[in-house]
C-alpha cells in the first residue's frame, strides 16, 4: 500500500541518519521522502473528504484574467488568488494538488529539518499524526499554518511587527490564523507551577466562548469561528480521544523528558499553549480542534527532539551506565509508540479511513461508492 511507502522511509532514514551530532549524510533519502510525499497527494484522486470540495472549486474558479476579490467562492483571497494563479498555468486538478502539496510539504519538512536533530523520527510522528489530513481535509490552512512555521523565527528574533504584517497575510488564506496573532504570548508560558494559573483562565474563558461567539458571529472575522461553535455535537469518543492525544500524551512526554530527564525542551511556551486548547476541548472542541492544527507541529518537531535524545544521546545524562541507556532507550521507544498510536485512532474514528482508503490516483480514477456516500453524508 502507497501510504507505508513514506512510513518505510522515515524508519530507514531514523535508523541511518538521526544521529545527536550532526546529520551531514541522509540529504538524498530526504529529498526522495519530498517527493513521495508530494507526487501521492498532488496525483490523488478524490482521496480526502475536502479534496472533493476543492476539485469543485478550481473547476469554478477562473484564471488570473478573470479573478476579482468578489469571486472567491467563499474561500479566503489569498488562496483564491493562488488557486487563480495555478490555472493560468494549467487547468489540470492534479497539477492543482501538486502545486499545492509541493508548497506545503516544502515548507514543512524545512522547518523540520532546521529545528531537531532527528529529522526522520519527526516527519514519521507528523505523517502519521497529521499529513493526511493536513494535505487532504485542510489545504487552505495547512498553508496558513506553514506559513507561521516559516514566519516563526521572526518572533524569536523579536521582529513583531514584520511578523503580524506575515499574520495578516495568511489570514487570506484562512481566518483561523487569527490565532497566530497570540502565538508571541506563549512565552509566557512554562511546564511548571506557572502553567495553573493559566489552566483556570482558560477554563473560564472556554465557558465563555460559545456565547461571545454569538455576539460576534455578525462581524466577517469571526464567522467561520461561529459556525465551528455550533458544530459541537461530535459526541465524547471523539473528544476524548483529542483531549488524550492533543493534552494528555503532551504532559505525559514533557513530564518525562523534562521534569525527569531535564531535557531541554524547545517550543516549551507553544506546547503548553496546546495543552491549554487541548483541556479546553470539553468546552468547544471543533474550535480548539482547528487552534490546535498551528501547535501540533511545534510539538511533534520538539516532541521527536526529547525522544530521540533519550533513545541516541547517550552522554547527555549524568548516568551512562549500559543498564540506565538501554532503560531510556526503553522508555523512549513507548513514548513514540504510544505517540504513534494515539495520533493513528483519528483514522478509525467515526471510519475517516474511508476518507483515505482505497487509495486512487490520476492513473487509475476510481469512484469508491463507499467513500461517495460517506461524503455526501448518507448512511455507511
Amino acid at each position: 500500500m502507497i501510504y507505508l511507502v513514506p512510513l518505510i522511509i522515515c524508519l530507514l532514514g531514523h535508523y541511518l541518519y538521526d544521529r545527536p551530532k550532526g546529520r551531514k549524510k541522509g540529504m538524498g533519502l530526504w529529498v526522495v521522502l519530498y517527493l513521495v510525499l508530494v507526487l501521492m497527494m498532488g496525483l490523488r484522486y478524490k482521496v480526502g473528504g475536502d479534496t472533493y470540495n476543492y476539485m469543485n472549486f478550481f473547476q469554478w474558479i477562473p484564471d488570473i484574467s478573470g479573478w476579482t476579490l468578489l469571486n472567491a467562492a467563499g474561500f479566503e483571497p489569498g488562496f483564491s488568488l493562488l488557486s487563480s494563479l495555478i490555472k493560468t498555468v494549467s487547468d489540470s486538478i492534479y497539477v492543482y494538488q501538486t502545486v499545492l502539496s509541493a508548497l506545503m510539504t516544502g515548507l514543512l519538512m524545512r522547518f523540520v529539518f532546521r529545528n531537531t536533530r532527528f529529522p526522520y523520527l519527526a516527519m514519521l510522528l507528523v505523517y502519521v499524526a497529521m499529513y493526511l489530513y493536513f494535505s487532504t481535509e485542510i489545504m487552505r490552512e495547512s498553508l496558513a499554518v506553514v506559513g507561521l512555521l516559516t514566519c516563526y523565527p521572526l518572533l524569536q528574533r523579536k521582529k513583531y511587527l514584520p511578523y503580524c504584517l506575515v499574520v495578516l497575510l495568511l489570514c487570506t488564506f484562512h481566518v483561523s490564523a487569527v490565532i497566530c496573532f497570540f502565538i508571541p504570548f506563549a512565552r509566557f508560558l512554562h511546564f511548571d507551577r506557572r502553567l495553573i494559573p493559566y489552566l483556570a483562565v482558560v477554563l473560564v474563558f472556554s465557558l465563555l466562548f460559545v456565547p461571545v461567539m454569538e455576539r460576534l458571529a455578525g462581524i466577517p472575522v469571526f464567522e467561520r469561528l461561529a459556525i465551528y461553535v455550533h458544530q459541537q455535537n461530535v459526541g465524547y469518543a471523539w473528544t476524548g480521544l483529542r483531549f488524550i492525544y492533543f493534552a494528555l500524551i503532551p504532559m505525559l512526554v514533557l513530564y518525562i523528558c523534562k521534569i525527569r530527564y531535564r531535557i531541554p525542551v524547545r517550543f516549551e511556551g507553544i506546547i503548553c499553549l496546546q495543552i491549554l486548547f487541548g483541556l479546553s476541548l470539553w468546552s468547544v472542541p471543533i474550535v480548539f480542534q482547528r487552534l490546535i492544527n498551528y501547535t501540533i507541529i511545534f510539538y511533534l518537531v520538539s516532541a521527536a527532539e526529547m525522544m530521540g535524545t533519550l533513545l541516541r544521546d547517550r552522554y547527555f545524562f549524568r548516568n551512562t551506565s549500559r543498564r540506565a541507556f538501554k532503560a531510556r532507550k526503553l522508555l523512549s521507544r513507548t513514548l513514540v509508540a504510544l505517540t504513534l498510536v494515539a495520533h493513528s485512532s483519528y483514522y478509525i474514528h467515526l471510519q475517516f479511513y474511508q476518507l483515505f482508503l482505497p487509495y486512487h490516483s490520476v492513473f487509475d480514477p476510481v469512484d469508491v461508492p463507499e467513500r461517495e456516500k460517506f461524503v455526501q453524508g448518507g448512511d455507511d
